[in-house]
Parts: C-alpha cells; sequence; structure tokens
C-alpha cells in the first residue's frame, strides 16, 4: 500500500523471511518505522550498543535513520514477519504501545500471548497482499499488532502523569484545527492548567502551548510541500486565526513565509528531477 509518508499513518509493506543460519542484516539505516515479529527460531538485535537476544512472539523496532543490525542464531535461526509504515501520528501513537519506552517487546511465557502476537502479523500479512486491499482494514489489523502486544495498564500513581500527557496529546492530535485553548485541553485530560504545563515540561521540555503550536506548524508544513491548498486554506485548516497570523507564526519558527517556504520546495524538487534527467 503505497500512500503519502506526510498522511496520518501509512503501511509501505509487509512481508517474512524464514533466515539460514547466522544471516545479518547491517549495520545500516531505513527511511521509515520496521517493526519485525519473530514466528519462530532466535535471533540478536543490536541497536546503540545494545543488544538483545529474541524467540519467537518477541518484537523489535526500527526508527527512521537509525543505524541498526539484527542476525539469526547459528542453531535456530529465526523466521520472522514485518511490517514498514511511517506518518505524522506514528511517534506519538508508538509512545501509547509497548515501544513507549523500549525498542523491543518481549513476550511473556505463555502459548496463547505468543500465539496471539504471531497471529495478528499474520493477519496483517494476508492482508497487505490480498487483491483489492482495504486500507481501513489493514490498518485495523496494524492496530490490533499493537494491542497484542500491549502489558498491563499502569496502575501505580507515579503512572498518572504519563497518562494525562498521552491524553492531551491525543487531544491536541485531534483537535488542533479548532480554536482550542490549553485550559480546554486541561479540563478533558480532568487536571488543572498548571499540572498540565508541569507534567509536559518535565516529559517533553515543552509547554502545551509550545506543543500545539508545533504541531500546527508541522501539518501546515506538510500541506505547503504536498498540496495546492491557499495559504489562507492551510491558517485555518491548522488552527491559526487567519492568514496573517500563520505567516507570522510560521515566519518566526523556520525563517521564511509559507509562500517562500512553498517556493523553496517547489525549486528544489525541479532541480533535483532536472538531475535525474541528466545523462550519467
Amino acid at each position: 500500500m503505497n500512500a503519502d509518508p506526510s498522511g496520518t499513518l501509512s503501511i509501505y509493506f509487509c512481508g517474512t523471511e524464514p533466515c539460514t543460519p547466522g544471516h545479518a542484516f547491517g549495520p545500516a539505516v531505513r527511511p521509515h518505522y520496521l517493526i519485525h515479529v519473530v514466528l519462530d527460531g532466535k535471533g540478536v538485535y543490536k541497536r546503540n550498543g545494545e543488544t538483545y537476544h529474541l524467540k519467537a512472539g518477541d518484537a523489535f523496532l526500527i526508527s527512521p535513520m537509525e543505524s541498526t543490525y539484527y542476525q539469526a542464531d547459528t542453531k535456530e535461526p529465526w523466521r520472522y514477519a514485518w511490517v514498514g509504515f511511517d506518518g505524522m501520528s506514528v511517534e506519538d501513537l508508538l509512545k501509547r504501545t509497548c515501544f513507549g519506552s523500549s525498542c523491543v517487546y518481549f513476550c511473556p511465557e505463555d502459548e496463547e500471548k505468543r500465539e496471539a502476537v504471531i497471529a495478528r502479523i499474520l493477519e496483517l500479512l494476508d492482508s497487505f497482499l490480498s487483491p483489492g486491499q482495504n486500507s481501513l482494514t489493514l490498518m485495523g489489523y496494524f492496530f490490533q499488532l499493537l494491542g497484542s502486544m500491549q502489558g498491563q495498564e499502569p496502575s501505580s500513581r507515579e503512572d498518572y502523569p504519563r497518562q494525562y500527557l498521552v491524553k492531551a496529546m491525543e487531544y491536541m492530535n485531534n483537535n488542533y484545527s479548532y480554536n482550542i485553548r490549553i485550559s480546554d485541553i486541561a479540563s478533558y485530560v480532568g487536571v488543572d492548567r498548571s499540572y498540565l504545563y508541569r507534567i509536559f515540561m518535565e516529559e517533553e521540555h515543552i509547554s502545551p502551548k509550545q506543543y500545539l503550536m508545533r504541531l500546527r506548524l508541522r501539518t501546515s508544513a506538510s500541506m505547503l510541500r504536498t498540496s495546492q491548498y491557499t495559504i489562507t486554506e492551510i491558517a485555518y485548516s491548522c488552527g491559526f486565526r487567519d492568514a496573517a497570523a500563520f505567516c507570522s507564526q510560521f515566519r518566526k519558527a523556520t525563517g521564511f513565509t509559507p509562500s517562500q517556504f512553498r517556493g523553496y520546495l517547489e525549486s528544489e524538487t525541479k532541480y533535483a528531477q532536472h538531475s535525474l534527467d541528466e545523462p550519467v
């Protein structure tokens, strides 16, 4: 399923690979996210100097432009299935999953749990390979896969701030195009405004207001890059009160006006296309 990488969530491809003993990949980087689920056998995954030993039912996440290395066991080489994906909402989505705190998922020593994880990735693969695939069905299987790898819900009071943060981010991601206030977000989450501010500063090192503005600017930049909407249409679509306010904030953040930014991207695209057309 080829989809626009600037979209909310795009699944690019899925596949399986039976590996020969000691078969390795890397060190190398990928331009998108990948989740590998071990179907059977064993292997190791190396990232940032850490080595993880994985078995059937376990999974590992590869993030964009992150150097990684993985290798099949020499005696019991693994077979794995994988899904490649990306999009504007992926970073926030993964924060709400087992991959929010780790690049690996270790399946409990529970046959039923292991079979459930493997079944979900195989359903996703079957859906992806089916003729006339339905994108909503595909997304559904992807979310079911992530859900199957979830652990128990946080139960201690120390876990509450993170839950509040995720809920606030989710609200902003779904409502940034409206004239929402930080007090609206705090009310939705169920905390007061000052406590919400403290959570964001401790967890994200930016204020809720800054997070919302960053979200609006990133979305507007994507729209400038991938659509022909007018500056005014983009301004209102991203929650700015008018085109002037949008231009002011965009220039403050990037050094360009929206029109200059779009013009620069168009000239770079033409130059790149011209270079590709040149004989080598």
